[in-house]
């Protein structure tokens, strides 16, 4: 099944109106998930069908011999959603087309997947499963005995192509016998992934190439952190995070004496994104080793020798960074802290207008599509074991961007409101002293990465209007197991893929009002 969610109630109008505007990027949005990866090929095939045709019939009604449209300006995701959405940009880049991107994801899925014991074993296993559970139903269904025993024998002897077991890690901490760490190698993974990718994957707005955006969690510092494709304002590609030092507020250093700021922790990667970063999104806590990367650290220091901070409360503008290091840091999956990276594909595309292409006003709007793998409803409460993990699984993955979509789209309404009192102010005699000393006042609000108090000229800048947000949601079906990520059997595959591309199909014609 499929729930879709517009943010308004006339959405076939609003959405053909507004994506006729040169001025809406969309952006695809994918989740992570494991085998459930398969569904949103699925999902994507579907799409670029649909969209394809309608930007096609777009530019002949306006009579425009443009070369290949854009489908999607950007293109994020997470761990499993990371590799896919790795995979389409690398395609679009090296083959300058999106004709033949959605096959290409679906090969790659096709290529993941291997047979089970089980699966030889039909149709006398599902047989013998289907004649209990017509005796009585608690006893689980042929199906969805095959999907479970399926992922038990994934998990014990792994997956080809995707990961292989190591040998266990015994407890030298607590001498628990029972305490074994079972890890995995997930080295399989990568060599899937650069044999449909060519990396380093590094794109341009210019030559109407997609943006990669990826994420991952550095685990000490608890910070997610993105990958980028498109270059920063220096030129270069990188990626910050942690605290910020340098600049006085959001738009000009306050110490005449400063220069541009800089994040204590960066990775660089002028070449473009590595395979590296894609595993490191997809490194699942405990199933996998750490992720390692190699990141530069800085060291604040004061920028006046008598500077003493007494309270020990950090004041960027008084500091620098210093003192450059390079460290081994360690990453897990993204999802663990944006498995729906909504937030940071909104504020990475804000950046980018803003900080890049030094625009102030007018920015692109969005228009997102969110591909939701962990189904948010279920009819029914679980009493065994296996559904209650799995239940669990899901609402904790599940999209849980709703909040974050209407904090962006609130801001948006009060910022184009303030904008209209301030021009009937203007009409109205207001003097440009007046409406500067209001504007120029603190207001409570600290910008996180800054740490610096805003004012409220900062709050109309740079405006990012979310134009939609279309999510399409994969429901479970009665035959769902708890380790069903797991679970890269050639049948579950093919039926994902099978069940993203019917269940999305129609309703991409409904949006696009064919």
């Amino acid at each position: 099944m499929i729930q879709l969610i517009m943010n308004d109630d006339t959405i076939d109008n609003n959405y053909n109106n507004n994506t006729k505007s040169s001025n809406v990027h969309r952006a695809l949005i994918f989740q992570g998930g494991g085998s459930l990866g398969a569904y949103e090929a699925g999902v994507y095939k579907a799409m670029i069908e649909e969209l394809s045709v309608f930007l096609e019939k777009q530019q002949d009604r306006e009579k425009k011999q443009e070369e290949e449209p854009v489908l999607f300006h950007i293109i994020s995701g997470t761990s499993v959603g990371a590799i896919n959405a790795a995979i389409l940009v690398s395609y679009v880049k090296e083959n300058r087309t999106w004709e033949g991107s959605d096959q290409r994801l679906i090969d790659f899925w096709k290529y993941l997947s291997t047979n089970s014991s089980v699966e030889d074993m039909n149709p006398y296993f599902e047989y013998y499963w289907d004649f209990w559970h017509g005796l009585d139903n608690r006893v689980a269904s042929g199906e969805s005995a095959r999907r479970y025993y399926s992922a038990k024998e994934f998990i014990l002897k792994g997956v080809p192509n995707v990961f292989k077991p190591k040998i266990p890690k015994s407890d030298n901490r607590f001498f628990d016998l029972s305490n074994m760490w079972y890890v995995y190698d997930n080295e399989p993974l990568r060599q899937s992934l650069e044999k449909f990718a060519k990396f380093p994957i590094s794109t341009n707005f210019e030559n109407n190439e997609p943006r990669l955006l990826l994420v991952a969690v550095d685990i000490q510092e608890g910070i997610p952190i993105v990958f980028d494709s498109y270059e920063k304002e220096d030129g270069t590609r990188k990626s910050g995070y942690g605290k910020y030092y340098g600049l006085g507020s959001d738009e000009q250093p306050r110490n005449q004496n400063s220069t541009t700021g800089e994040f204590e922790h960066a990775i660089r990667y002028d070449d473009g994104i590595k395979s590296d970063f894609v595993m490191a999104s997809s490194s699942l806590p405990v199933n996998y080793e750490y992720a390692k990367l190699i990141v530069e650290d800085y060291k604040p220091v004061p920028r006046d020798s008598s500077f003493e901070n007494k309270e020990n409360i950090v004041e960027p503008d008084k500091y620098s960074l210093s003192a450059l290091s390079n460290n081994i840091h360690f990453f897990w999956d993204g999802g663990l802290l944006a498995n729906t990276p909504l937030m940071q594909t909104v504020m990475a595309h804000r950046d980018y207008w803003h900080k890049v292409r030094k625009m102030e006003y007018n920015l692109p709007s969005l228009s997102i599509g969110i591909i939701d793998l962990h189904s948010r409803k279920q009819e029914y409460v679980p009493y065994d074991y296996d559904g209650v993990v799995d239940r669990k699984n899901d609402i904790i993955y599940h999209d849980r961007t709703e909040i974050d979509e209407y904090m962006a789209t609130l801001i948006s309404d009060f910022q184009k409101l303030s904008t209209s009192l301030i021009k009937l102010s203007k009409d109205n005699g207001v003097s440009e002293k007046s409406l500067q000393a209001i504007l120029q006042e603190k207001i409570k609000a600290v910008n996180p990465i800054r740490r610096q108090h805003l004012r409220y000229n900062d709050l109309l800048k740079a405006r990012v209007d979310i134009n939609s947000v279309m999510r399409l949601e994969r429901k479970n079906d009665s035959n769902t197991i708890s380790n069903k990520i797991f679970d890269f059997s050639e049948t579950t595959i093919i039926q994902l893929l099978y069940d993203g591309y019917k269940e999305t199909k129609p309703q991409i014609k409904r949006i696009l009002g064919e």
